[in-house]
């Protein structure tokens, strides 16, 4: 019993996936199918259990419609810091006392500047 209820599982993945961005409602995946609403239901549920799908009410022609979506894996965004590290500002003491219109500011900071122009200079 347990091998078909995975199997179920996989179809039911399949048609949702198939059905991409605009989901796919209860009925239809039922009906696509040819399984009974409880076998459906049961595997629905075991999938949601596990996070791979999703179901959201959606307005279609004035009506609610709920439909299930697939669940997409986050992507992972490497950014890379090192350069950030040389800028004066985080190691500045005077960090807290910066900002526009005070003694202390990012127009006056001397530091900043040099930072600024040395890279300029690199960077062409």
């Amino acid at each position: 019993m347990e091998s078909s209820s995975s199997s179920y599982e996989d179809l039911i993945y399949q048609k949702i996936k198939e059905a991409g961005e605009k989901g796919i409602p209860l009925k239809e995946l039922i009906k696509e199918l040819g399984l009974d609403s409880r076998t459906a239901n049961l595997a629905i549920r075991k999938l949601m259990n596990k996070k791979v799908i999703r179901k959201s009410s959606v307005k279609e022609n004035g009506k609610t419609v709920v439909k299930y979506f697939i669940n997409e894996e986050p992507t992972l965004i490497t950014v890379n810091l090192d350069n950030i590290i040389e800028i004066p500002c985080f190691t500045c003491k005077n960090l807290t006392k910066c900002g526009n219109g005070s003694v202390v500011s990012p127009t006056t900071c001397t530091y900043l500047s040099k930072f600024i122009l040395m890279n300029i200079k690199g960077a062409s």
